[in-house]
């Protein structure tokens, strides 16, 4: 089975950058609610209950975005779809007092569409935000019509935003094609690892700078006699232990290690930021579990391991070639093991 793109330390990165964007959007909204509420309470204390509920608000989110209780795309959501229910509210408790729609009321919307469509999946965020401004435009009419041009304003902002997301979202799925396409390019189609060339460019990026390449190993496995499986299985069936073994290999080995068919019946391992005995450890659990891998009509896969550092040699031809050298020596010795 190929490997994700990502290695989990992407990942890992990836989620603790979206925990600190959201963590400083919500200090943000802290920051921003509680000045405006200083403000109206100096002032002429107009809109404080809704400044206090929007900083209390903003103050739940901090929170929650600190305790890491509660999944961020649940978290998003729920504040996705409360705000538009919070300012539909608003309108409505403005409208029965008879007074007129704050301005700020406009520039909510155009948070609340900002924010909807960074959280929500289009669809869902456009289904949300076209009620929303027809709403938002009826109250005007009925409420503060003079205010009707900042309305049609703010409703092409909201339309110019909706059309920027959808050109985002065409420019992302162009490019996650375009990654996938290349990433089918790097793999083998008959065993889904790395092929040759992929595993190539991956041991010159781990052996790069010296201090990388000081604990990088690499391991040479080769299928003993399979000639012979292939004349006693004939060609499918030879075919499937390729697979069964290039599974067993990925399976057995640590998710940052390179998986590559190299030449026909064998698979060439990179295992970087590794010690001697753990790279030795490696090289015997595969002999070992390839030994005890039970295929129809196959007691076990024999294979033999040649296990070499980059340490060991000045350049990466050199490594390759120690390795070959060392997985003919584990044959000679009659296969079946490593050296």
């Amino acid at each position: 089975m190929p490997r994700p793109v990502i290695p989990p330390q992407q990942v890992h990165r990836l989620r603790e950058q979206q925990y600190a964007a959201h963590l400083s959007l919500s200090l943000l909204s802290t920051a921003v609610h509680t000045a405006l509420l200083w403000l109206a309470l100096t002032g002429d204390r107009q809109n404080v209950v809704s400044l206090t509920g929007a900083a209390l608000l903003s103050v739940f989110l901090v929170a929650t975005v600190l305790s890491r209780r509660v999944p961020l795309r649940l978290l998003t959501a729920g504040v996705a779809y409360l705000l538009p229910l919070w300012l539909t509210a608003q309108v409505i408790v403005v409208g029965m007092q008879g007074s007129d729609i704050p301005p700020a009321f406009f520039l909510s919307l155009g948070v609340i569409a900002l924010l909807m469509l960074a959280w929500l999946p289009l669809n869902q965020a456009v289904a949300l935000l076209l009620p929303l401004t027809g709403f938002m435009l009826a109250a005007t009419l009925l409420f503060n019509p003079q205010d009707l041009p900042l309305m049609i304003y703010t409703a092409f902002l909201v339309a110019l935003m909706i059309l920027m997301a959808l050109h985002g979202q065409l420019v992302s799925t162009e490019r996650a094609r375009n990654l996938s396409v290349q990433h089918v390019a790097q793999l083998d189609p008959l065993t889904g690892t790395l092929n040759r060339q992929a595993g190539w460019d991956t041991l010159e990026t781990a052996t790069r700078s010296p201090l990388q390449a000081a604990r990088v190993a690499v391991a040479l496995v080769d299928i003993d006699h399979f000639t012979r499986i292939n004349e006693r299985l004939r060609h499918r069936a030879a075919d499937q232990v390729l697979r069964e073994v290039a599974t067993l290999l990925v399976n057995l080995t640590d998710r940052d290690v390179s998986v590559t068919r190299w030449n026909g019946d064998q698979f060439l391992l990179i295992l970087p930021d590794v010690g001697v005995a753990a790279a030795h450890d490696v090289a015997d659990r595969i002999v070992r579990a390839a030994r005890n891998l039970n295929l129809p009509d196959l007691n076990g896969v024999p294979v033999s391991v040649g296990l070499a550092f980059a340490a060991e040699t000045e350049d990466l031809d050199a490594l390759i070639d120690l390795t070959v050298q060392r997985l003919h020596r584990a044959q000679e010795g009659g296969g079946n093991r490593w050296a």
